[in-house]
């Protein structure tokens, strides 16, 4: 019976362990959808709807891993559409890093578009918790 309750016991903190690391105990990039209006008429914002199979938070973003992933972001209907178009794309993301998206349209007149990294900046607070992450 010790056995059992020595067993569960250290299952249990293992699992808390687990449980207790969060998307900011480790180097992390944001992926975000960029809500700055461009100059260029072709260039509009769109709306990151999940990141490796795993939906955004609110506010349209992402807290990830450094690494690659498959980012799926919607442009919703536009002006003269009734449907949402969708893109998914692999993005490569850096340790520190946040990234804005937007689409940039074929032409004013189409649903065609390609999905875009506008900007990307560098998050100064995980550089500072992080120092080795550059």
């Amino acid at each position: 019976m010790k056995r059992i309750l020595i067993a569960a016991s250290v299952l249990c903190a293992a699992a808390a362990a687990t449980a207790a690391t969060g998307p900011f105990d480790q180097p992390y990039s944001i992926i975000e959808n960029d809500t700055v209006r461009s100059a260029d008429p072709n260039v509009i914002g769109v709306i990151v709807n999940r990141v490796d199979e795993h939906n955004a938070m609110p506010g349209n973003r992402a807290v990830v891993p450094p690494g690659t992933h498959q980012v799926t972001v919607d442009v919703p209907p536009r002006k003269g559409f009734h449907t949402a178009s969708q893109h998914t794309f692999t993005l490569v993301t850096e340790p520190c890093t946040r990234y804005y998206l937007s689409a940039k349209l074929a032409s004013q007149v189409t649903q065609q578009w390609d999905p875009i990294v506008r900007s990307k900046e560098r998050i100064g607070e995980c550089e500072t918790k992080f120092a080795k992450a550059r």
